[in-house]
């Protein structure tokens, strides 16, 4: 094309005058040219990222949930040019991990301290934390109040429903150690969750180990009161952990930036219309759910939000990360799990693709 426009430009003209404005042409062309396949290029790269995906929760769908629902409901993923095919239910941080980690699943609502462990152990197919949704973990020791249980160091001896592999089981030493409670020793009773509130009601264990938002709905669901029970917070006690975040896998990320943004940016929408209105993101996920004890799943979503608007969250927004407390969780997962290849802060969390800080102000 460049060359038959120069033939043109050059019949009938003075040889050297044509020969330098016929450079100039060719230059000029040239660059169009280059700049149109840049252009061309920039656009097939956008249009193939990945716009349809599936998001994985921590566990059954729950009241805990609502930000996505009330995300999906209002729109907001499909304004940022996505389309989510499923919100799936998860049977716990370290399935959600993996079935995000094996490409079922674009995203997962994944516990930080959970995160850190499977990249531990996972190198080849790290996840990265992209939004942090819980400021601070729901982790804790729920105890019968007639137990006298009122610091962690009460608990020396103490039967307490949560074996091997549950949650708080394996990461109570970070507890402890926060409360200056190192000598305590619970005798930890290993049963399936599913029995924990019946053995906790039977009286054949004074306590469970768990999150805020599952153990104490199962202990009302059974008949317990709140005034009947005693909660033992990590955060109460200094073991300043992170909670669930949005992860995906840093492979994910890199080729679906845009695809990764307008994700964050609905679920913070979502987050944010549920705190200001948490009975309308409770009808969100009744409409998912009309089955569901809309009594329990009201205080279930009250104890979400607990660790979900904090002090820090209200004063400097969400998904605003201290490094400090970052550094803390990841040095104490490693330290609870045995982890000697402790994995450096930028690869467990991004803020690369948060929407401004404007838009995460409560």
């Amino acid at each position: 094309m460049f060359s038959s426009s120069l033939n043109e430009i050059q019949l009938g003209s003075n040889a050297s005058k044509s020969s330098k404005h016929a450079a100039s042409i060719t230059r000029r062309g040239l660059a169009l040219g280059v700049a149109a396949l840049a252009a061309f290029t920039f656009s097939g790269s956008a249009n193939a990222e990945t716009k349809n995906v599936k998001i994985m929760m921590d566990w059954i769908v729950q009241g805990t949930h609502a930000p996505f629902f009330v995300a999906q409901k209002k729109g907001y993923f499909k304004d940022g040019g996505v389309t989510v095919d499923s919100i799936d239910a998860g049977k716990g941080a370290t399935n959600v991990a993996v079935s995000v980690a094996g490409g079922a699943y674009q995203f997962g609502w994944v516990d930080m301290p959970a995160l850190i462990r499977f990249n531990a152990m996972n190198p080849t197919t790290p996840l990265v934390a992209t939004y942090i949704s819980f400021d601070d973990t729901a982790l804790a020791v729920i105890t019968r109040k007639d137990a006298g249980i009122t610091k962690p160091a009460d608990l020396d001896g103490k039967k307490i429903a949560g074996g091997p592999g549950t949650a708080v089981h394996d990461t109570i030493s970070i507890l402890m150690k926060a409360a200056k409670a190192d000598s305590a020793k619970i005798d930890w009773i290993n049963v399936q969750p599913q029995l924990f509130g019946p053995m906790l009601k039977r009286g054949e264990v004074i306590g469970t180990g768990g999150f805020t938002n599952s153990n104490i709905p199962a202990a009302l669901e059974i008949g317990f009161k709140m005034e009947e029970l005693n909660v033992l917070k990590y955060a109460d006690y200094g073991a300043d952990l992170y909670g669930l975040t949005l992860a995906t896998t840093k492979k994910f990320a890199d080729e679906n930036p845009e695809t990764v943004k307008a994700v964050v940016a609905a679920l913070n929408k979502g987050t944010k219309d549920v705190i200001a209105n948490p009975d309308a993101g409770l009808e969100a996920i009744k409409e998912r759910d009309p089955m569901m004890k809309m009594d329990i799943e009201k205080i279930r979503l009250g104890l979400a939000l607990e660790v979900t608007k904090t002090k820090h969250v209200v004063k400097d927004g969400l998904s605003v990360v201290e490094p400090k407390k970052l550094q803390f969780t990841i040095d104490s997962i490693c330290e609870a799990y045995g982890i000697t290849a402790k994995p450096d802060a930028a690869s467990i969390y991004t803020d690369k693709f948060l929407p401004p800080l404007a838009d995460r102000k409560l």
